[in-house]
């Protein structure tokens, strides 16, 4: 899918929104809600565009002054330039939605975000990661970003094989070489987003979409943060209680590590269907991330046990991935990480489209 607008509008962060040790926190046991306008040098406004045309119709001759034909080319950045189809899913803050340009064929995910509940910083650090995910294959790629008085949008790929949880809908668990490729790509989407200092912060079965082919994308940067470096940490909680780490439930300060967590319990959800702290009630399971060991079912691969105890390591500086380098692991022994990492690896099946 060719991309539709190449320039985000955004810039990138400066030095005032590096996060250090000291005096980083950040207030997420939700999202701040904040009613907060972008200012236009963050995000396209459609009124402003619109205001912008005005005055430059009235400095060519007025509005009655006869122009040359004018390009049918559609706006990109404009909620009426697009045909709508399908609801793809929806959250706290908005929802995806499953739409085209009417003038091109290829389908496209547009998310809205109501800016009255959600933050200006999150908003922005969005619009960001996706811009950046257009330079990896394991991510969900951005094509634009605008808004209206009331909304922010996000026009991303559309992904047509549906999540990781649809599979775990229509299968208890994985076979073995399924488990083993997602977890793999996982893997390097996430090495990549930890090399530009961001931490995505809800690694979840939910989040993991999968393209025609059979390929994953990382998805779902809402909650992400950036400028997270070697020896920088943040704290305040955010992501999905299931499967954050033991330091987020703490409030402890913590850094990119809890990615890796998540990613296991991620990969023994699909393995297996099962979590391995799974508990009746929300702080009987928050009780059991901090001090339990993981219950890993027996039946598993030796190797991905191995692994998986690894990933869930209580202390994050002992946890794989933040710990040595993840791809030497003898559960990926298999994987030829060079053909893999250019997207050149067939994967073991074809997903079922989802209905457009």
């Amino acid at each position: 899918m060719r991309r539709i607008y190449p320039n985000f509008g955004v810039s990138d962060p400066g030095p005032s929104q590096k996060k250090r040790r000291t005096g980083s926190e950040e207030n997420e046991d939700g999202k701040k809600k904040r009613a907060r306008s972008l200012e236009e040098h963050w995000l396209p406004d459609e009124s402003c565009r619109e205001e912008k045309r005005r005055r430059e119709e009235i400095n060519e001759g007025g509005a009655n002054t006869v122009r040359p034909a004018q390009s049918s080319r559609l706006d990109p950045l404009s909620t009426s330039s697009y045909d709508f189809f399908s609801v793809l899913g929806t959250g706290g803050f908005g929802k995806v939605m499953l739409a085209k340009l009417k003038d091109r064929r290829p389908y496209v995910a547009l998310k809205s975000i109501r800016k009255s509940e959600t933050d200006y910083e999150s908003i922005v650090t969005e619009a960001q990661v996706l811009n950046i995910s257009r330079n990896c294959e394991f991510l969900c790629r951005g094509y634009a970003a605008f808004q209206t008085q009331r909304h922010a949008f996000f026009v991303m790929e559309f992904l047509s094989g549906g999540s990781l949880a649809d599979e775990l809908k229509r299968h208890d668990n994985l076979d073995m070489d399924r488990v083993l490729f997602h977890s793999a790509e996982m893997v390097c989407g996430l090495q990549f987003l930890h090399s530009k200092g961001i931490i995505h912060r809800d690694i979840k079965p939910r989040n993991i979409l999968l393209d025609h082919q059979g390929h994953i994308r990382i998805s779902d940067f809402g909650l992400a943060v950036q400028n997270i470096f070697k020896g920088d940490t943040i704290t305040g909680r955010a992501g999905t209680t299931e499967y954050m780490a033991p330091e987020i439930l703490q409030g402890k300060p913590y850094n990119a590590a809890v990615d890796w967590w998540s990613c296991g319990i991620t990969i023994c959800k699909i393995a297996s269907g099962e979590n391995p702290f799974y508990r009746f009630t929300k702080q009987e399971l928050i009780d059991s991330i901090i001090n339990d060991e993981p219950e890993i079912p027996n039946w598993l691969d030796d190797d991905l046990i191995h692994l998986l105890k690894k990933l869930l390591k209580k202390k994050p500086r002992r946890r794989l991935g933040a710990r040595g380098d993840i791809k030497c692991h003898p559960f990926f022994e298999p994987i030829d990480w060079v053909v893999l990492e250019e997207e050149g690896a067939e994967p073991p099946f074809q997903p079922r489209k989802v209905s457009t």
